[in-house]
């Protein structure tokens, strides 16, 4: 592996990765079908970035909690059959994964529906024991990543456990990427929200987050107020993602944007920056710049909107 360090990155020392969140059922519509037609499937934005990370040839743990139901040991061996390493998901008896419905417009755009306040993913950190016991397991890793969905499994107590466990990872060598995917619906107190990413991304190496999502969550009118925002707290990698129109990067005090190959047809958006953040990962860890690996996530995101679903099969050795 090419030895690559920009901005005190150096992606060569990376040989294990865990991704940390949460996987659901996931109802989408059927080609061809009525609208009240639905499919059952398997998604979240943690688990779809794993898959595609696996699917590229990185091994990856995946982290989080199921029940012991028929859907969960289907999805552990879908999970499974796509390379990634499920010894750190906990199964918890009598219980049941959480569901979300997905329902798409005519361009694509999509809208979401939840039922999850009581999923087994929201208890891996519910007491001191069981979070350090994890944290601990988490300290043998080069390569963390988790998204702002991750963070909504947590509550406040859970947040400063898991704070303090960023800080003390990275102390020990570890790199930490993150997604923001920031969703309004999730956090009631936005005073909270605002209080608690601002730290996190205090605690990470590389930040991909949705323009969008990340100024209506700080409550900001530009993409310049973003960056130097997400500077300020000390971040060495940005991504910014603006969908269709590209993304920017911040690189070695450089900026640049990277636009969007065409597409024939966009069917469904879901999966979109989750795809895309796998194919900047594993250009990265391949020892592609951050502009080679942003055109390569581009490349990926572009293939699964073309088909439904958040997980789709396509070719991602490209």
């Amino acid at each position: 592996m090419t030895n690559i360090a920009i901005n005190n990155l150096d992606f060569s020392a990376v040989h294990s990765i865990a991704v940390i969140g949460e996987c659901m059922l996931e109802l989408s519509s059927v080609d061809g079908a009525p609208d009240h037609s639905k499919k059952l499937g398997f998604g979240g934005d943690t688990l779809n970035t794993s898959i595609y990370l696996s699917r590229s040839g990185h091994p990856v743990h995946y982290v989080t909690a199921l029940g012991d139901d028929k859907h969960s040991n289907e999805m552990l061996a879908a999970w499974r059959n796509e390379g990634i390493n499920t010894r750190y998901v906990q199964q918890l008896t009598g219980r049941v994964p959480g569901l979300y419905m997905i329902e798409t417009d005519g361009s694509g755009e999509r809208s979401f529906y939840y039922w999850r306040d009581s999923a087994p993913a929201r208890e891996m950190l519910n007491t001191p024991v069981k979070a350090h016991a994890l944290f601990d397991e988490l300290m043998s890793f080069d390569f963390l990543y988790f998204s702002g969905v991750t963070l909504s499994l947590f509550n406040a107590q859970e947040h400063e456990r898991f704070i303090e466990f960023l800080q003390q990872y990275r102390k020990r060598g570890g790199m930490v990427a993150f997604d923001s995917n920031f969703r309004p619906q999730r956090w009631p107190d936005l005073d909270y929200a605002k209080d608690l990413f601002k730290r996190i991304y205090a605690s990470v190496d590389i930040a991909l987050p949705t323009l969008e999502d990340d100024l209506q969550l700080f409550s900001l009118d530009s993409m310049g107020e973003l960056t130097a925002l997400l500077t300020q707290l000390g971040v060495s990698e940005i991504i910014v993602k603006q969908g269709s129109e590209g993304c920017l990067v911040l690189a070695e005090d450089a900026a640049q944007f990277v636009s969007c190959p065409p597409v024939k047809k966009v069917l469904d958006t879901t999966g979109a920056g989750d795809s895309f953040n796998a194919g900047y990962l594993s250009a990265r860890l391949s020892g592609k710049n951050q502009f080679e690996s942003a055109q390569q996530g581009h490349t990926l995101a572009g293939q699964v909107i073309q088909k439904r679903g958040a997980i789709v099969s396509i070719e991602t050795s490209e």
